[in-house]
């Protein structure tokens, strides 16, 4: 009987080529010894590029399912189905189960050792009241990423998590990349520290018999700073400003990862890792911008029948209307948005009968005094959008359908083929815990 416990860790949207280019240039001995001693497999999942979105695969690897079957095309859209997840799955079976920020994951358990969700998907927190202020925090400081303002009660939230469940020997690296906070990927580099370290805190207080860990800085610093990193060989380059030039945010965030599996592999555990999808370098230079406040924002619009307004990742966010009609009018006026000085589209939405997802995808230089009008209805103009937005990034890479699942072959039956379906990684994993 297989008595180890079993641990998902899922690092979103990692690129191994990159990685491999980094190893071969002496850095991270963790991954190197992962991947001489690991089998990786490649995933598949999705062939249309709209459903190429990490909230979407990782829905596939929580259920066992492809999107055709599980429908789950928004973020936050898991809390709305009653789709069977592993982490329930395994409870059912006898199983005690624990998760730090899985993603686009609903907390279903009955009795969970802690469930800390995702900083955008809206359910239920387990644990005691510090783990509930520690996700609070964590969900205000992400999603207020784009103003660059915390609260005083979040920083003294993270402060406290720090204290708590971080070894004081670790105190030095987060002196030293706080001290580089100002460098562009810095703080997405501690939340993920943090939230690793929160993880294992956790892990081993509880030491549950299947937990899952998800960080998604590697696709934070990929999507917006990747033409910096020294594993990027195309011709595009990010401006001074932005990133400056030297910098490599990517190899600082691959060495927590690499310190993180070095702690993993020294553990008696089952160890698996999972990318959910992989990123390749964007062919040009594409403007990500984000509202400032939702509310307020959608108030300024003017648009009637509104319930709820909800931020989303990034550019995103959820209007819940009053009815299906109202919802169907909201439609067709922001679709209608474009941006005075181009004409160019500046939202995409998603109508699912009384809610609206909605994206910013305007995607060139918005400057002060660049308005932005209806073309179906007269009253919506705004003349400054700049005030309304804040510029969140430059697009640097994008997403690629092709993933990475790594496993120890010495716990598990071999997977013989190179090459599996997104879907099948569930099942491979609820038999290595219920072996």
């Amino acid at each position: 009987m297989n008595k180890k416990t079993t641990i998902l860790l899922g690092l979103n949207e990692l690129n191994f080529d990159f990685i491999k280019y980094y190893i071969k240039n002496g850095d991270l001995p963790n991954f190197k010894k992962l991947f001489e001693n690991f089998k990786v497999v490649e995933t598949t999942s999705e062939n249309k590029h709209e459903l190429l979105e990490p909230w979407i695969q990782w829905a596939t690897v929580h259920t066992g399912k492809s999107f055709k079957e599980h429908k789950i095309f928004r973020l936050g859209d898991i809390t709305k189905t009653n789709e069977n997840q592993i982490f329930e799955y395994l409870e059912s079976k006898g199983k005690t189960v624990g998760a730090v920020s899985p993603f686009n994951a609903k907390n279903n358990l009955n009795n969970p050792k802690f469930f800390i969700p995702d900083p955008w998907t809206i359910t239920k927190v387990s644990g005691n009241w510090f783990i509930k202020s520690l996700y609070n925090s964590i969900h205000q400081s992400v999603n207020d990423n784009a103003s660059g303002k915390l609260s005083i009660g979040t920083l003294l939230t993270l402060a406290t998590g720090l204290l708590r469940v971080v070894p004081i020997k670790k105190y030095p690296k987060y002196i030293k990349l706080f001290s580089q906070r100002k460098n562009s990927g810095i703080k997405a580099v501690i939340l993920d520290l943090l939230l690793s370290d929160t993880f294992i805190f956790l892990y081993k207080k509880h030491k549950p018999d299947f937990s899952n860990l998800f960080l998604n800085s590697g696709a934070h610093i990929q999507h917006h700073y990747l033409f910096n990193s020294a594993a990027y060989k195309g011709s595009l380059t990010n401006p001074e400003w932005y990133c400056k030039k030297g910098f490599d945010p990517l190899i600082v965030l691959l060495k927590q990862y690499d310190d993180l599996i070095g702690q993993l592999l020294r553990s008696d555990i089952n160890l698996f890792l999972a990318t959910g999808l992989h990123q390749q370098p964007h062919k040009n230079l594409t403007f990500y911008w984000r509202i400032n406040k939702h509310n307020e924002f959608v108030s300024s619009l003017k648009i009637k029948g509104v319930k709820e307004v909800l931020p989303r990742m990034s550019r995103d966010f959820l209007i819940e209307f009053s009815s299906d009609q109202t919802a169907k009018k909201a439609e067709e006026i922001l679709n209608s948005v474009i941006m005075e000085k181009d004409k160019a589209k500046v939202f995409n939405i998603d109508n699912r009968g009384s809610s609206l997802f909605v994206e910013l995808i305007y995607s060139s230089d918005i400057r002060d005094g660049d308005s932005i009008r209806s073309t179906v209805d007269k009253e919506l103009s705004i003349t400054n959008f700049k005030k309304h937005i804040s510029f969140v990034a430059i697009k640097n890479g994008e997403h690629n359908g092709i993933g990475y699942f790594v496993y120890n072959p010495n716990n598990i039956n071999k997977v013989k083929k190179s090459k599996i379906e997104l879907k099948k990684v569930r099942g491979i994993i609820e038999q290595t815990v219920l072996s």
